[in-house]
């Protein structure tokens, strides 16, 4: 945004203005505060979260519902060229716009919701262009929407907590650390089941206590074999975060479903050794960076806890692996990111002339991928 003569108009929860001008200074940035109605992370929220049968939360009249007192608070979108939508559960309702598709779970069997896959379709048809940060997502969407392909594009993003030189240090033996919020999809569930089998190690879960399978978890967690070895401590300070991934001896990526594991890139950032589920997501992950990970059977406690012993008896093979992909990762920074949707956007604001513009870094991934 510094080198460019764009501006940008950011919509930000009522009561927090005042600290996004602190923490991002700039003249072409204008925060507008906006009041978001049933919020999943209060208190009342929470509770509706917990409580509600899935059956009515995935449901289409439930979702078209909330989207609509949801919309109660949008801000006119007058004067703007372009307008990205960040979140593809939101729908969309200016144009031209951009939506960001992190994945494609809501139209996955047994993890699919039906009314996120209803908004998304719509979005997908209505807006200039669809962006999507993976390539495993990116080639859903492209068979997903083949109608859209032309306007599809992929734009990575760097590791959200990449290494600390200054923090480098020894791993402390055993330390686990699996980064993440409690959403079932997440699979804390086989991750604990594995811990009663790792006696000799400790494990840490930083990350959003979603209900209602954040109470499950804690009450496993506080069991004779697990107590005192598994702690869930909620969201964590970035500078808290990073001493985690300095001090690990191994991250553990049990999930059933991603984009793309953050936690994983990560761990490949700080060069520390990766076991990870068998899902499609994250062997599609390992494949375009290249890396090697101690992988288990998603479902199977059993083989997870062998794969950990694997993984700490081969450590640095694995923490070679890790640093290999890590470098790789290392040439994508913020900025890139930035010019990457810069030109989409202009692509869009244009009327789209031409094909899509297309991130080199993204075809690079999708290249490697591909072999």
């Amino acid at each position: 945004m510094a080198d460019s003569p764009h501006e940008l108009t950011v919509h930000v929860l009522n009561g927090t203005g005042d600290e996004w001008r602190q923490r991002v200074s700039s003249e072409r940035i204008v925060w507008s505060e906006v009041r978001a109605l049933l919020r999943t992370d209060n208190r009342l929220g929470r509770l509706l979260r917990r409580h509600t049968p899935r059956a009515a939360v995935t449901s289409v009249a439930l979702r078209r519902t909330i989207n609509l007192v949801r919309q109660l608070n949008r801000s006119p979108a007058s004067g703007v060229d372009v307008t990205v939508y960040p979140f593809s559960g939101v729908p969309v309702h200016a144009e031209p716009s951009v939506i960001v598709l992190h994945d494609l779970r809501a139209l996955q069997p047994g993890l699919g919701s039906a009314g996120f896959a209803e908004v998304i379709r719509r979005n997908v048809a209505r807006a200039g262009a669809v962006v999507m940060s993976w390539p495993h997502p990116y080639e859903q969407a492209v068979r997903a929407f083949p109608e859209a392909r032309d306007k599809i594009a992929m734009i990575p993003l760097p590791a959200f907590h990449a290494a600390r030189p200054q923090l480098s240090t020894e791993p402390e033996p055993g330390l686990l650390l699996f980064p993440s919020s409690t959403a079932p999809l997440k699979n804390h569930a086989t991750l604990l089941e594995a811990m009663a089998l790792l006696p000799e190690c400790r494990l840490v879960c930083p990350g959003p206590l979603v209900e209602p399978e954040a109470s499950r978890l804690l009450a496993r967690a506080a069991r004779p074999d697990l107590r005192g070895r598994v702690s869930f401590p909620g969201f964590v300070s970035t500078e808290d975060l990073a001493s985690l991934y300095a001090r690990a001896s191994a991250v553990v990526v049990p999930s059933l479903w991603e984009a793309a594991s953050g936690a994983m890139l990560e761990a490949f950032s700080w060069g520390v050794p990766v076991a990870c589920a068998d899902s499609e997501p994250l062997l599609a992950q390992l494949d375009f960076t290249g890396a090697d990970a101690a992988v288990f059977a998603a479902h199977d406690p059993a083989a997870l806890a062998a794969a950990v012993r694997r993984l700490l008896e081969e450590r640095e093979h694995y923490a070679r692996a890790s640093r290999a992909a890590g470098a790789l990762l290392a040439a994508r920074t913020w900025r890139d990111t930035a010019a990457d949707y810069i030109a989409v956007l202009d692509w869009v604001r244009a009327g789209r002339p031409g094909p899509m513009p297309r991130s080199s870094f993204a075809e690079t991934l999708l290249t490697k991928g591909a072999r």
